[in-house]
């Protein structure tokens, strides 16, 4: 079953997303800067961002000059994210989306972006079809990010689920998993970034369509 309990459905929950920290916010675009300085320029135009959130990525694509689209499950997310790529003088492209089974033609964007989302995802078979639904749409590149198994974070919330019981709602996985959920789809890694080494859980892999 699909998890979508933290999806920006209600106007309360989407707008507190717009506050997040600076600093945070800051860390995280540097991270997809990083991600999409491995992808040609001349190669990657038209880019997906699945799912949008409240739109801070969308935003930062269409600043580095890609047209963007972007879906999302969240009514209020969606207007959240046409009002501030309005108020920023580009076009609203965001629609409201299953990002599981996504209305775009196969191959329609050049590279499609998934940011903090897969963690949210404990069991294989939504993450193989999430990862299948983002390979469909995209002709070239994924670019996705993941919870590392192996960092501080990581460690230090199961240790506390072991000693307290409480659920850990962000689901790790380890590189070599990521990359079996790519494998049927012809995709192989393209490289990664990290934000930290070992320290922070959040890691962006950057995947590549085969010419086989």
């Amino acid at each position: 079953m699909q998890n979508y309990e933290r999806v920006k459905s209600d106007p309360v929950s989407a707008e507190l997303y717009t506050k997040r920290k600076p600093r945070k916010h800051q860390f995280e675009m540097q991270m997809v800067s990083e991600a999409f300085q491995m992808l040609p320029s001349a190669e990657v135009k038209a880019v997906l961002d699945a799912p949008c959130g409240v739109g801070r990525l969308s935003l930062w694509l269409a600043q580095k000059g890609f047209e963007v689209s972007a879906v999302d499950l969240g009514e209020s997310a969606v207007k959240l994210t046409n009002e501030l790529l309005s108020d920023q003088s580009f076009k609203e492209t965001a629609q409201w989306q299953d990002i599981f089974n996504m209305q775009f033609a196969d191959g329609e964007f050049d590279a499609s972006v998934c940011f903090r989302l897969l963690h949210h995802f404990k069991e294989v078979g939504d993450q193989q079809k999430l990862i299948a639904e983002l390979c469909r749409v995209s002709s070239k590149y994924v670019v996705i990010s993941y919870f590392s198994t192996y960092s501080v974070t990581s460690l230090r919330r199961r240790l506390r689920k072991v000693l307290t019981g409480k659920p850990v709602k962000q689901n790790p996985m380890s590189l070599s998993h990521l990359k079996g959920l790519f494998e049927p789809h012809h995709y192989e890694l393209l490289g990664t970034v990290k934000r930290s080494g070992f320290l922070h859980s959040l890691q962006v892999a950057v995947f590549k369509k085969s010419s086989a």
